[in-house]
């Protein structure tokens, strides 16, 4: 059982980041009792990718904010919001840290390298997967559920009947699964439209009562727009057996939207079968999707006070510093320095 952050006495880190900095959340960070100051690259590529490169595209920014770090002469210990961000740290010379996030499934070379390079540190996942794994690796892991403040619009009853799905993400999204979802819509007479936030290039289909729109890349405030105006979001998800679909469900909670989504490894203990629904795969993708959009039109406001209460960044910032604090109890007070 992961103790309260109250029971151990964690020494104050330093939270090092990338992306856009939201005051309000890194506020929230500093507030922690455990994290003293946040560190981050704010030029960092808001895809992940440079030069069409997502290895590019965190490598480079990962390193960027290690560099900072180093330029400010900030102190251990650290916690690396990214395993490869952790790993920039160490390339840097700095040990004292600890991780949240493995994002590789086992065996892979991106997995045995963060073995290998991060060491002993201490590892908050947020898929038991990655942490069982981790730890059969002989690494020190615990999981937690994901959370975060999106800061999202809600979402709003539309006067239409249309059933609104959204489609968005691009971490193990099941490319056969979605293309099974469009042909159903061009055979329905269901009034709806389907909305793809995807890397391939804009595009719209109408037969005048059903539409589907590729967007194309968007913002991450017009990604949380689209989600708000939705009434139900699928992802639809490979078995990759490493954390995927747990932004976009968040984002769409805190929206007030359902979600519908394959029932991988990577969603375990965010599958509650009412707000969050397993997607049956034997069965047509539209009745599914309706009836989860019949949930956000009727219970929004108790989607939205679920998201608050266990997926909110308050939320997670607690069970974060709960794991850490288990962590450092098992192993022994500033055993999470990650020494090989």
């Amino acid at each position: 059982m992961v103790q309260s952050v109250n029971d151990v006495l964690l020494r104050p880190m330093i939270f090092v980041s990338l992306g856009r900095a939201v005051p309000e959340n890194d506020e929230l960070w500093r507030n922690s009792r455990f994290i003293r100051e946040v560190v981050r690259y704010q030029g960092a590529a808001p895809s992940g990718r440079r030069a069409g490169s997502r290895a590019l595209g965190l490598g480079l920014d990962s390193a960027l904010v290690a560099l900072k770090v180093v330029a400010g002469r900030y102190r251990g210990p650290f916690l690396a919001v990214n395993p490869w961000v952790a790993v920039a740290l160490r390339l840097v010379g700095k040990r004292d840290i600890r991780v949240t996030g493995v994002y590789a499934q086992k065996g892979s070379r991106s997995f045995n390298a963060l073995r290998w390079l991060l060491g002993k540190s201490h590892v908050v996942t947020t898929v038991k997967v990655e942490a069982e794994a981790w730890n059969s690796a002989g690494g020190n892991a615990l999981e937690v559920l994901y959370g975060n403040t999106f800061r999202y619009p809600k979402f709003k009853l539309s006067e239409s009947d249309r059933v609104r799905v959204f489609v968005g993400g691009s971490s193990d999204r099941d490319p056969q699964a979605i293309a099974q979802l469009e042909d159903e819509v061009r055979s329905s007479s269901l009034a709806l439209s389907l909305v793809i936030v995807s890397d391939e290039k804009p595009a719209v289909w109408t037969n005048g009562h059903a539409s589907i729109e590729r967007t194309g890349r968007v913002s991450a405030s017009k990604f949380g727009e689209l989600v708000a105006d939705s009434d139900v979001v699928y992802l639809p998800l490979t078995n990759s057996g490493r954390a995927a679909g747990h932004m976009v469900t968040v984002g769409a909670l805190e929206a007030g939207v359902s979600v519908v989504t394959s029932a991988s490894v990577g969603m375990d203990g965010y599958i509650d079968g009412e707000f969050v629904r397993p997607f049956f795969e034997r069965q047509p993708a539209l009745p599914q999707l309706q009836r989860g959009a019949d949930v956000t039109r009727q219970r929004s406001a108790e989607i939205v006070e679920l998201w608050e209460r266990k997926f909110s960044l308050s939320a997670y910032i607690e069970r974060v510093g709960n794991a850490l604090g288990e962590l450092e109890n098992r192993s022994g007070f500033g055993a999470g320095s990650g020494s090989l």
